[in-house]
């Protein structure tokens, strides 16, 4: 029968999602059909979605029921003749038959004597398959071998999701209602819970957002990534202080199989090194480090000699990682990867393994150690009259931590003429235009207990002072050894701040005037091409002197080593050039993971302390915001204004802690 004839009463079939329903038409409107679905539904239907077998004919004046009845008889009695054909048989007859079947040919190779019913039972049992036949303006056609593979691949695919959906949704509705979760994670809730990380970590970036979606709808959840972080903290699949900053910036913890135990065979075997036999051996020069009290990756050592003719030498020795870590090997290339060690307040995220950087390759007092040793010979007085670099041997004689220095500085000689020194090389830098100014830092510590400690750490301290000047004594030397000898190198350029002395605002307060001139200063950047440091006040700058945590300084190192030895550089300036873009794209990812981590266990020291009240440092305001520093724990946030207050830039307020969120980074002050 043609489409365009079909006859109130007809008995007609149409797919809907996908599958064939069974209904009679009632009517037309607008060249539309109107139906009665076996499902009592009325319908307004395209003559294009109806299948080929059109028949029987019933009475449409019949009663409701007695018609919707009569379509679920039919519907029922096709869907069982439906079953009993093998569609696979039937493509196994006819694929190598480039032809094209009506829905009644097909039952010719089904059915002996076909009727209406059995070429509708064949025709719904072929599209209701979708493997083995394509439909297409009312005709079969048997797909190719191939095709029918992909289609049941991606059917595969499409009945594991509608499982993970159904089972996702079921999950998280059952945790979300309970106040604490009991469910048991087992192996098919994994692929779920990594889509809901990803969403986690990503929000509507997430590529499984759709899959998320669904399942949040399903469960009558709003769809928040933070609604799906507290639900995997709920289920202890994360921890309630994860850092997912380290997923979301794709910072690994652990370090590769092949990266580890290429690290264990150097630990295991003692290299050969041939710069073993240009080493000085300063093995017997009294030799002391200097670092933070948990510090297990010592990397700078210093010592302190005097000489025959009345001169002192300072040392600054620092350990030769580029003899253990060789140029590509397992554990460079990771070391490119991380560029540098992460000190989190909560844990150490190295650049090296730890039996390399805690144990081979760090300064460990009595152990003899390869090294470089940037030697400053200088009179009694301070001036510096000679300087030199040479690959040594040292042995330290004592550890010691900043406070241990702070404290003993005034009784021990040795260590107070290191200071005095190190104040002569500050004042040489003032004079040669460097900036000095120190602003505090405050480290949150968490203790194994979950206790949040802080600690302040001021720059101008003497053995910060110390240590830092002849830090930047080696690295400005190392600079200029590069400049000389037409080696190519990382260069760490500063240009000149800004004119303006300050930011507009009156404050007797230092903190103020130093974050305000910190702010004017031009961000130091790395080069190939050497130039001033303005901040430092040296005319070339290169950072050589960690290179246990940061992959610049083992480059660097590295390239010193070579030129030692063949008298030329092992990285072309193209090379760094590279390694300089590289640099530019990882480490403000880790800087930043490392500010904002250590912030947040600031936020969770003050609920865990109850801070109510905090002094604020106002640092520039406009008619509604104030935007200020709480100086004690080094937080920058705003305040709203009221209204009615009237505050001066500079001046210090006491404001109370409203609210503290450290999970969303919040913390609301008012102006008490």
């Amino acid at each position: 029968m043609n489409k365009e004839e079909i006859p109130t009463g007809s008995v007609v079939e149409f797919l809907q999602d996908q599958a064939v329903q069974t209904a009679v038409v009632i009517g037309t409107k607008n060249q539309r059909l109107m139906v009665l679905s076996e499902n009592n539904k009325e319908m307004n239907v395209s003559k294009n979605r109806i299948l080929q077998i059109i028949g029987p004919k019933l009475d449409p004046t019949q009663k409701r029921d007695e018609l919707i009845s009569t379509l679920q008889e039919i519907s029922k009695r096709r869907k069982t003749l439906a079953e009993s054909v093998n569609v696979e048989e039937l493509w196994t007859l006819l694929e190598e038959e480039a032809t094209e079947f009506s829905a009644k040919e097909l039952a010719g190779f089904v059915f002996t004597e076909p009727d209406v019913d059995k070429m509708a039972a064949v025709q719904r049992a072929v599209l209701e398959d979708r493997f083995y036949f394509q439909y297409k303006s009312g005709v079969f056609s048997p797909r190719s071998r191939e095709n029918i593979e992909q289609r049941k691949i991606q059917a595969q695919k499409e009945a594991e999701k509608k499982r993970l959906l159904e089972l996702g949704a079921s999950w998280l509705k059952d945790i979300s209602e309970k106040d604490a979760n009991t469910t048991t994670i087992n192996e098919d809730l994994a692929p779920i819970i990594e889509k809901l990380k990803d969403f986690a970590l990503h929000g509507n970036n997430s590529v499984h957002l759709a899959f998320v979606k669904e399942i949040f709808k399903q469960a009558n959840l709003n769809l928040d990534p933070y609604l799906a972080l507290r639900l995997l903290i709920k289920t202890k699949v994360w921890r309630e202080d994860e850092n997912i900053l380290l997923y979301q910036y794709d910072i690994r913890r652990e370090f590769p199989e092949d990266v580890q135990k290429h690290a264990e065979t150097i630990a295991a075997t003692e290299p050969k090194d041939p710069l073993d036999n240009k080493r000085v051996d300063f093995s017997n020069i009294w030799t002391v480090t200097i670092d933070g009290e948990e510090t297990r990756d010592i990397d700078d050592a210093i010592s302190f000699e005097h000489l025959p003719d009345g001169r002192i030498r300072i040392g600054v020795h620092i350990t030769d990682v580029s003899a253990y870590v060789e140029h590509d090997d397992p554990v460079d290339r990771e070391a490119r990867q991380r560029m540098t060690s992460l000190y989190l307040p909560d844990e150490k995220i190295p650049m090296l393994p730890s039996v390399l950087s805690e144990n081979v390759c760090s300064l460990v007092a009595t152990q003899r150690k390869r090294a470089f040793s940037f030697l400053f010979t200088l009179t009694e007085e301070g001036k510096i009259e000679e300087a030199d670099i040479v690959p040594s041997f040292v042995c330290v004689d004592e550890r010691l931590t900043y406070d241990q220095v702070n404290r003993q500085l005034d009784d021990h000689p040795t260590l107070k003429k290191l200071y005095e020194l190190s104040t002569r090389l500050q004042e040489e830098r003032k004079a040669k235009g460097a900036i000095i100014f120190h602003v505090p830092e405050v480290q949150a510590l968490v203790m194994p207990s979950g206790v949040v400690m802080l600690k302040r750490y001021n720059q101008d301290e003497p053995a910060q002072t110390l240590v830092s000047e002849w830090m930047i004594a080696a690295n400005a030397l190392a600079a200029s050894f590069f400049r000389k000898y037409g080696i190519p190198a990382i260069y760490r350029c500063q240009g000149e701040p800004q004119s303006e002395d300050i930011i507009s605002g009156s404050s007797e307060h230092h903190l103020f005037t130093v974050l305000n001139q910190r702010r004017l200063l031009p961000r130091a950047e790395l080069s190939v091409d050497p130039s001033k440091h303005c901040t430092l006040g040296v005319e070339c700058y290169v950072s050589i002197t960690s290179p246990i945590r940061r992959y610049v300084d083992l480059v660097l190192q590295r390239q010193l080593r070579h030129f030692i030895l063949e008298q030329k550089p092992f990285y072309s300036q193209d090379e760094l050039d590279l390694i300089i873009t590289e640099i530019n794209s990882i480490l403000p990812k880790a800087y930043f993971v490392s500010r904002k981590w250590n912030r947040y266990w600031i936020l969770k020291y003050l609920q865990q302390e109850k801070i109510r009240f905090a002094e604020a440092l106002i640092l520039d305001q406009n008619d509604r915001v104030m935007h200020v520093v709480l100086p004690d724990y080094m937080l920058e946030t705003s305040v709203l204004k009221r209204g009615y207050e009237t505050f001066a830039t500079g001046q210090i307020i006491t404001v109370r802690v409203e609210k503290v969120n450290p999970r969303e980074d919040i913390i609301r002050l008012q102006v008490v």
